[in-house]
């Protein structure tokens, strides 16, 4: 019975309807040629009123039952009465005849048609209250009374009599419950099966969706049995588990390769590449504001906004940030993110078209690389920000870091680069000078060595003249 107990009281009455609405109809055809059958038994011993009379109030009480509750079952139970009836009609009317005692089997036999052994036991019941009473009144003396046509039945053959009876209505009540066990049984089997082929249904249809790309179709719980379809299930659970990671992986790597565009293109300026990165970091995520604060200084460092997006215009009033001074220097000095999800009214307003109201929810994560923290990122959104978006941003801080170093650097280079040039074209001005200073210097020599040989050979000529003025 362990089978039966999975159809319900409803999945029985429905099973049945149609077995009761087929046996009933086979008990209307066994009254009529019973009651016919009666009618024309009366005539061999002019038994008319018995005929009439018992006959037709027992059918008359199969039907008024029937009509009067037409959702129960009680006029079965009334019909394996009448059967009964009829059966001791019959004997009666023949004058015991033994023919007439099979009549029970008849009975019983019919009633294997509604499948339920307990219709069994009025018969039988009543039959052996008939065989008693008829027997015990017509061996007493009662010649109005007929139970068999033997003169006499001891109580030995008596109870075979009875004995037999009541195995033949055992085994018609056991082939009955054979039969509901059976029809049971097979409906069943029919609703596993139908449960089974509405499965398989469901599980095309479940790889069909998935097919298609849709890992949100929802086809409902499975059952433990359903092997198909929790391993559709596993399978679905496992695809949305990979495409989220392919998902995450892809927005982590779109966004660090466009980071990566803005830090090629603005290598060289360090403000544009500020501007450009946090305005593209912002946007990417899906934020409402942010900015980037940069170490500045050589003793007394601290941290200056270089860069933002989208703050307010009292959030430009505070530029410059102590290394220990709130959020964002507590975050340059412990090195890690911090997230707030329970920001204070007073920390910043977000500002757009429709109004302005405080970020629900604020990321500060250090722009470092593995050796040197030079920075901070600070981002405010209305909205929660997932862990995948915070890794991107890690990960993007690593690459801002290193490019910031490397742009500081290059600039720097520049600069000493620029200067020296410009010491260099200094020193060539200064050597030019002096080369013409030399020049002029050379020339003012051979200026005065070309005048001092015309004094020395004016002072020659004149000595001679002296001299030979002297000697004439």
């Amino acid at each position: 019975m362990e089978k039966m107990a999975h159809v319900t009281r409803e999945q029985k009455g429905e099973i049945f309807k149609e077995i009761n609405l087929r046996s009933d109809q086979l008990s209307t055809y066994v009254l009529i040629v019973y009651g016919l059958t009666g009618i024309v038994l009366s005539f061999v011993y002019d038994t008319q009123l018995v005929a009439f009379g018992v006959g037709g109030l027992s059918i008359l009480a199969y039907f008024a039952t029937k009509f009067a509750l037409p959702k129960r079952t009680v006029h079965h139970y009334v019909f394996s009465t009448v059967l009964a009836i009829f059966t001791a009609q019959f004997i009666y009317q023949m004058h015991g005849m033994f023919e007439m005692h099979f009549f029970v089997f008849v009975g019983a036999t019919l009633l294997i048609n509604f499948q339920n052994w307990r219709l069994q036991l009025p018969l039988i019941l009543l039959v052996v209250v008939h065989h008693a009473a008829f027997a015990y009144l017509q061996y007493a003396g009662n010649k109005e009374i007929y139970f068999t046509q033997l003169a006499y039945m001891d109580l030995f053959t008596f109870m075979i009599h009875g004995g037999l009876a009541a195995v033949i209505v055992a085994i018609c009540g056991w082939w009955s419950y054979e039969m509901e066990k059976r029809t049971l049984s097979d409906t069943e089997k029919s609703i596993v099966l139908q449960s089974q082929m509405e499965s398989v249904k469901q599980n095309i249809l479940f790889a069909e969706e998935i097919s298609r790309g849709k890992l949100d179709f929802d086809s409902g719980s499975k059952s433990k049995e359903d092997e198909l379809g929790n391993a559709l299930l596993a399978m679905q659970k496992s695809l949305v588990i990979s495409t989220k990671r392919e998902q995450e992986e892809k927005y982590i790597t779109v966004g660090i390769n466009s980071i990566s565009e803005i830090l090629r293109k603005h290598s060289n300026d360090i403000d544009a590449l500020s501007n450009n990165l946090i305005k593209g970091i912002v946007k990417y995520m899906g934020l409402n504001q942010g900015g980037l604060f940069l170490v500045e200084g050589e003793e007394d460092k601290y941290l200056k906004l270089v860069a933002c997006y989208a703050f307010e215009r009292k959030k430009f009033l505070q530029k410059r940030i102590a290394l220990d001074e709130g959020l964002v220097g507590q975050c340059f000095l412990e090195k890690d993110i911090i997230y707030m999800r329970d920001v204070p009214p007073e920390y910043v307003r977000i500002t757009s078209g429709l109004g302005d109201a405080p970020p629900s929810n604020i990321l500060l994560v250090p722009v470092k690389t593995q050796d040197q923290i030079i920075g901070v990122l600070e981002l405010a959104s209305l909205y929660e920000i997932d862990q995948n978006k915070i890794a991107f941003v890690t990960k993007a801080c690593e690459g801002i870091a290193s490019a910031v170093l490397s742009t500081q650097v290059t600039q720097r280079v520049q600069f000493l680069l620029s200067d020296a040039q410009q010491q260099a074209e200094e020193m060539r001005s200064q050597e030019e000078e002096m080369r013409q200073n030399m020049e002029e210097l050379s020339a003012t020599q051979e200026e005065m060595q070309r005048k001092e040989q015309e004094y020395i050979a004016r002072i020659e000529k004149l000595e001679a003249a002296l001299n030979s003025n002297a000697t004439s």
